[in-house]
């Protein structure tokens, strides 16, 4: 009974936690706001915790074939933990949202990544999926008087309806073919590529790209980020993206590995889409969230094209990039969280004009986190590109490599006006006292630090993630 029990600690412990969220909140009459942050975080500390002693243990199936665990799962947990952690740590006490109900959803998003992790199935990935969505759509709406939020929900529920509509049609048209939904027997039954494969593969990487956002299947990405209010594109921004790539990985590798000549086409497809199209159209973006929503699909473009090498390397470092992508779209959007106040919320780019002179330190976050998404040295951004470059030209795809850094450079000119406004537009409007306590302004720092640090010294990061990659793919 222990043995059955122990893989699945961590999502008992996230279960436990949401329950009693929602019995404090149903049985106290107006709880304290910080109430339902500690147990939140007590909840995540408590997960991390019992997560770890399984990073190192040897890889198991549960529940008939149903649930996995091994290396890969419970590194890609720990992530999504930590990131969801240092989330909620930086989130400002809101009166337009319930802060609450927000945690509380954020909580059911955090149990459907680590399902998708540990899905061994292919409808488990499925309920997995679901649990996430369903969360993300309900987060993206918690700004009730908002129009924009409302809108933003709205779309973003229907586009990602149409898109699990979509993915659970493939799914279907795997079993007609095979008969079976577990990956394991997938990965061995699959013995030729045949049309029929290829249109329900096709079906499946569609669902994929839209959870990362990738173009053509990314109109969602821009308006949830302007539309959703800033704590809750704070998460849209981190921890689904390390749920996408867990999504990715259990289907395509471990279940389509044979096949892969077709997937990695798509892949590559959708990746010069995404790294072109995105960079381009952020240049005009005004709107500073909006345009973290666009940056964040060409960085998407990075992440498929070293996917695309097909290579052991190739992997390691699209799971390099992603994590690093996500600590740096994280530190960005706190800082905004940070500034915000319940009169004015960081918005445009005006709105960050002469932050140097009222707000020093932040200034000096947002141009490290600014200078790493560019791709400049010693950041940890600069290490996460190079990574992918160094991928791509290993895997004689150097025109490919040519053109990353083309659009590097093009992304590097609205990246350079964030820049530019916060040091060199100056303004009469201060943003004012922001509302912040010491403990978001630490987690800023230390997140802020962290950028420069694993740029100094990526090692660690990077061995995490050849360690998880290479694992599974030993035993794959």
């Amino acid at each position: 009974m222990v043995n059955i029990i122990k893989p699945i600690i961590p999502e008992l412990i996230l279960a436990t936690g949401i329950c009693l969220m929602v019995l404090v909140n149903a049985l106290i009459q107006n709880p304290h706001k910080r109430t339902s942050q500690i147990l939140a975080v007590l909840t995540l500390v408590i997960a991390i915790l019992t997560a770890l002693p399984l990073l190192n243990q040897n890889p198991q199936i549960f529940f008939n074939g149903q649930f996995i665990v091994d290396p890969l799962a419970i590194g890609l947990k720990i992530s999504s933990y930590v990131a969801v952690l240092l989330v909620i740590l930086s989130t400002t006490i809101n009166e337009k949202i319930n802060q609450s109900e927000v945690l509380l959803i954020e909580l059911f998003a955090t149990l459907g990544i680590s399902i998708i992790c540990s899905a061994a199935n292919l409808l488990t990935i499925y309920l997995g999926l679901e649990t996430l969505a369903l969360s993300l759509y309900g987060l993206v709406a918690t700004n009730k008087n908002s129009i924009e939020s409302t809108e933003a929900a709205m779309k973003f529920f229907i586009l990602g309806v149409i898109a699990s509509a979509i993915f659970l049609y493939g799914i279907s048209l795997v079993y007609g073919l095979y008969g079976t939904l577990d990956i394991n027997l997938l990965n061995i039954m699959i013995v030729s590529n045949t049309l029929e494969l290829k249109i329900a593969v096709g079906f499946i990487l569609c669902g994929i790209a839209f959870k990362f956002g990738a173009i053509p299947f990314h109109s969602w990405v821009p308006d949830t980020y302007q539309g959703a209010a800033t704590p809750v594109a704070l998460f849209l921004s981190t921890a689904p993206k390390i749920a996408a790539f867990a999504l990715f990985y259990r289907l395509l590798i471990d279940a389509f590995s044979s096949i892969s000549e077709t997937w990695i086409v798509m892949i590559y497809a959708l990746g010069m889409l995404s790294l072109i199209i995105g960079n381009l159209i952020a240049i005009s973006q005004s709107n500073f969230k909006r345009l973290l929503g666009y940056s964040a699909i060409g960085h998407i473009g990075f992440i498929f094209l070293g996917i695309s090498t097909g290579t052991e390397n190739g992997l390691e470092n699209s799971l390099f990039y992603v994590l690093i992508y996500v600590l740096m779209t994280m530190v960005a959007f706190m800082v905004i969280e940070v500034l915000s106040s319940k009169d004015r919320e960081v918005k445009s780019l005006k709105d960050l004009k002469d932050l140097n002179s009222s707000h020093p330190w932040f200034s000096l976050i947002m141009l490290i986190t600014m200078c790493s998404m560019i791709g400049v040295p010693p950041f940890a951004g600069f290490y996460a590109k190079w990574s992918v470059l160094s991928s791509l030209i290993e895997a004689n795809m150097v025109y490919t490599a040519i053109i990353a850094i083309l659009m590097t450079v093009v992304a590097a000119f609205y990246y350079l006006r964030v820049i530019w406004f916060i040091y060199f537009e100056k303004t009469d409007k201060e943003l004012g006292q922001p509302d912040s306590k010491m403990l978001q302004k630490v987690v800023v720092s230390f997140t802020g630090i962290a950028i420069l640090l694993i740029g100094l010294y990526p090692k660690p990061v990077l061995d995490f993630c050849r360690q998880i990659i290479s694992s599974n793919l030993l035993l794959d």
